[in-house]
């Protein structure tokens, strides 16, 4: 099939205009590799406003599949960003009712307010959005399962049940493992560390985010081996191994500054200070 439209090129014949929607969609293509190649150079400005060129263009045409995409991306971007409520307001056109969106995106959406809840302390909150999340993700098939396992995990962390934090927990590290599933194994070793700092097993607390940075550093994963070197020099610190503490910080600081992390880059500069004046 190749060679014979190759040979028809050949013979001078002039190609078939294209539909309005094979130029939408390759246009729309045009932006997403765009986004992905600000990503990857750290240009998070750039990367939204070619996904809002894709969320415009697919809702132009009422494209249900892209929109949810685009809505998805963007709010990756800005909660990267530190930016929870342009994030949430996304997220909650996802997940406002009787949206219409498949449930796999809604799921989705729900994972991430969760992580968003989570993260600015509304723990009753970030639990309903979980709950709601895993219901969206029945089998073992559903291809964000681990990720809303981990969510869960951290919730339930949040929310002071221990046990079972500890057993979400094991269950997706076990789960990860036969899947292959680096990124989330990793995730799942910080919150197993959480669990046991929160137990006062500082020892287990160092092995699992030194897990999790092992394995961070073998996918290149640039922000999460700087949170990792941060959660560690937060741990030696607090532990009184000023010396350590101050060596990850150094590295995190390093790292968030070169990849341009200002939040992460802030956060070790603090921490830098503070080690400084004890």
């Amino acid at each position: 099939m190749v060679t014979v439209m190759a040979l028809a090129g050949c013979a001078g014949q002039a190609p078939q205009p294209q539909s309005p929607g094979d130029q939408r969609s390759e246009q729309t293509g045009r932006a997403y590799q765009r986004a992905g190649d600000a990503i990857a150079r750290r240009d998070y400005p750039a990367a939204l406003r070619q996904y809002r060129v894709a969320l415009t263009r697919s809702r132009t045409v009422e494209d249900r599949h892209g929109t949810a995409i685009a809505l998805l991306n963007i709010a990756a971007v800005l909660h990267k960003t530190g930016d929870f409520a342009g994030a949430r307001a996304q997220l909650e056109i996802l997940t406002a009712p009787q949206s219409g969106f498949a449930d796999e995106y809604v799921g989705r959406a729900e994972a991430r307010l969760a992580l968003i809840e989570l993260q600015e302390d509304h723990a009753e909150s970030a639990g309903q959005h979980a709950a709601r999340a895993q219901q969206l993700c029945p089998s073992e098939a559903c291809p964000w399962r681990l990720a809303v396992q981990n969510v869960s995990a951290a919730v339930a962390l949040a929310n002071g049940d221990v046990a079972l934090a500890k057993t979400r927990t094991q269950e997706t590290i076990a789960s990860a493992k036969r899947a292959g599933d680096v990124s989330e194994e990793a995730n799942a070793w910080r919150v197993l560390g959480q669990i046991a700092l929160k137990e006062g097993r500082i020892s287990d607390c160092r092995e699992a985010w030194s897990t999790a940075l092992s394995m961070d550093k073998s996918m290149d994963a640039v922000e999460r081996i700087a949170l990792d070197l941060l959660l560690l020099a937060r741990l030696e610190v607090a532990a009184g191994n000023l010396q350590a503490g101050h060596n990850y910080a150094q590295r995190a600081a390093a790292i968030a500054e070169a990849a341009k992390l200002n939040d992460l880059s802030a956060q070790t500069r603090t921490l830098l200070d503070k080690a400084a004046s004890q």
